[in-house]
């Protein structure tokens, strides 16, 4: 007499891609659940380490629970491995875990149990990024303010920030039945696959709960040779695919008439990914800055005025000169963006005002967002300014080293007939260890 195993409660979709050493904790993180009647659903992305052997070991070692399949060529996404394992999995509800990462010993519990009592579609909660060579382990939340209480939303536009910034599909439960019914799939052949899933999942629950507890550890490695595909900024197709998911999001919400959904989505665009992208400027060639500028030209230049308007200043001028292609005024621009209290450029006065450069005045749009008047840069006294300064040499013979840079002179503070005197300080990161300072004889100004 034979008998069917019962429903799994969750379904937890492990994919992998030679991964063979990280796979059995990320595994070994849902089989210790303490809610027990969960499922694995191993998805192996075409391995060509022992990662599918790895995935067939643990699936012989636990028959009842994990399940091993493996794609006949190697998709190059995390998408269609997730596909995949969704068609052949029981459980009521589906989770996603990448290998390298760890579920928290009671995120199933908590999920379904929130599910079930709202009867949610969709159940979302707390992802905590662990910097595994940090020294000390450090950990963050992941937008921790949406997770401080549980709520339950009819409809994402109520939390238009749970929409716009955890995008993420991997700290979220999904009733299976809904993923299939509104045909919910991860795209093919494209890059940034979370965001939009995440979109067409949050525009189709017809209810969200949110509950505050920690359910993902996503494990992040800075020192690699290897970046994470989402890490390959100097890549110009790793742009290219962002900007194309945005439009496809972009082009779900005119259709449902979210217009405000989208203008908060624009106005995050413009104040996180394309700071992501900017701060690799100046380590690029210039085809790629080039090809770089038109794409995000194509994309940004028909943002609503509304979305620009929410910018500060600096981060505006940053995108208008983008958008020129001037890297010249460009660079130093993004040197300030990054560090808001350096005065990267000389800046200029024109009748009381003071501009970050004397370009473009003559047009009045860029006349406005060039003036940095309320910046207060001109009214500080020099020790207090935090002044750009660039190396532009560096030579040795022999037991002596050869130095030479530039600073920042904003609005000619520093005169041409002004006795200067400087000292040059060398200090290691850990301020634990010594401080040498060696007297500069001849500084000179030279403009």
């Amino acid at each position: 007499m034979s008998t069917v195993a019962p429903e799994p409660d969750v379904s937890v979709v492990v994919i992998v891609y030679n991964d063979e050493e990280r796979l059995p904790t990320a595994v070994g993180s849902v089989l210790e659940q303490t809610l027990c009647n969960v499922e694995v659903i191993i998805a192996d992305d075409c391995s060509t380490d022992g990662s599918h052997e790895v995935a067939q070991a643990l699936a012989a070692a636990h028959p009842d629970r994990v399940r091993a399949i493996r794609l006949p060529e190697n998709s190059g996404g995390c998408g269609e491995p997730r596909n995949q394992g969704v068609k052949v999995a029981r459980g009521r509800y589906v989770m996603f875990l990448d290998s390298d990462d760890t579920l928290e010993r009671n995120a199933c519990r908590n999920m379904v149990e929130a599910g079930d009592r709202t009867d949610a579609d969709l159940v979302s909660a707390l992802c905590v990024r662990v910097h595994t060579d940090s020294r000390h382990d450090k950990r963050v939340q992941w937008y921790p303010w949406l997770y401080r209480t549980t709520r339950t939303l009819d409809s994402v536009a109520e939390l238009p920030d749970l929409f716009v910034f955890d995008t993420l599909s991997t700290n979220k439960c999904y009733r299976r039945d809904f993923l299939l019914d509104n045909d919910l799939v991860f795209p093919r052949g494209i890059h940034y696959e979370d965001l939009l899933f995440s979109a067409q999942a949050y525009l189709a629950a017809r209810r969200i709960t949110l509950i505050p507890n920690t359910v993902y550890f996503w494990n992040v490695v800075q020192k690699t040779t290897v970046k994470s595909i989402s890490n390959r900024r100097n890549e110009i197709s790793n742009f290219a695919d962002r900007v194309e998911i945005h439009r496809r999001i972009d082009a779900i919400l005119d259709r449902q008439g979210q217009d405000e959904l989208k203008l908060r989505k624009d106005i995050k665009f413009l104040k996180h990914d394309l700071v992501l992208y900017l701060r690799e400027l100046p380590f690029l060639d210039d085809d790629y800055r080039h090809r770089f500028a038109e794409l995000a030209r194509g994309y940004v230049q028909d943002f609503p005025e509304a979305a620009y308007a929410e910018l500060d200043r600096v981060h505006a001028i940053c995108a208008q000169l983008l958008l020129r292609e001037d890297w010249t005024d460009l660079m130093p621009a993004i040197d300030t963006l990054l560090n808001r209290n350096k005065i990267s450029a000389p800046l200029t006065e024109r009748d009381g005002r003071i501009y970050w450069t004397d370009r473009y005045l003559d047009d009045a749009d860029m006349r406005s967002v060039l003036d940095v008047t309320t910046l207060g840069y001109h009214a500080k006294q020099l020790n207090q300014m935090y002044l750009r300064n660039r190396l532009t040499e560096y030579t040795a013979h022999g037991g002596d080293v050869v130095l030479a840079g530039e600073v920042v002179n904003p609005l000619h503070t520093i005169a041409r007939d002004a006795r200067l005197t400087a000292e040059l300080e060398f200090r290691a990161r850990r301020r634990s260890l010594q401080t040498f300072t060696f007297p500069v004889p001849a500084p000179r100004h030279q403009g």
